[in-house]
């Protein structure tokens, strides 16, 4: 292997490592703390580091368990991704029958059952006050026919009395009228007889 190549292998991997244990410093302090040694109890050759074979392989076994331990984490974070949206899934189901339940409520509290015929408030509202104020009215006129008919009435009671006062003292004249005619005769026959018998 060239020298350009050798370079390039070891700053990929120090670049990996670099990478490796700062994802581990966060995820795993075991494995940072592995690379850490494994790189500070290599030896140095010139501008290289000397990596013992079984060190490595040590490394190697830590980070493989590393990745089981993140792969069996994946499979149990995607299993509870997996029940999470079937959840998500039944819970949408949920306020969807929850959402035509509340529309179907919506519907019967803005109507009302008059007659056993179902009414919109609004027409049923319409519908009151337009009874309401055509009985006012109907209130209204029949009271006013009842004022004048009582007019009338009075009206006619105080004609009739009247008539019935007049008619009473025309009674009362035509009685005295008779009397006083009756008066006349009774003394025209007096006179009459005495005449006769005057004669």
């Amino acid at each position: 292997m060239n020298k350009t190549t050798r370079n390039s292998i070891v700053a990929v991997f120090i670049f990996c490592t670099h990478l490796l244990t700062l994802n581990a410093q966060e995820n795993n302090p075991k494995i940072a703390n592995d690379l850490n040694t494994l790189i500070t109890k290599s030896s140095s050759y010139q501008n290289y580091k000397v990596i013992e074979k079984g060190a490595i392989l040590g490394f190697q076994s830590s980070l493989n368990k590393y990745i089981e331990q993140e792969q069996n984490t994946q499979s149990l974070l995607r299993k509870e991704i997996g029940e999470n949206e079937k959840n998500i899934l039944g819970l949408q189901n949920q306020i969807q029958e929850l959402r035509e339940s509340n529309n179907i409520l919506t519907a019967e509290k803005a109507s009302i059952s008059f007659l056993g015929l179902s009414i919109s408030k609004s027409g049923y509202s319409t519908t009151m006050w337009t009874l309401f104020l055509g009985t006012l009215l109907v209130s209204g006129i029949l009271f006013y026919k009842f004022k004048t008919a009582n007019a009338i009435t009075k009206h006619s009671k105080s004609v009739l009395k009247d008539l019935e006062e007049e008619y009473e003292s025309y009674r009362r004249v035509c009685i005295e009228r008779e009397q006083g005619l009756r008066r006349q005769l009774f003394e025209e026959a007096k006179k009459s007889k005495e005449f006769k018998s005057v004669s």
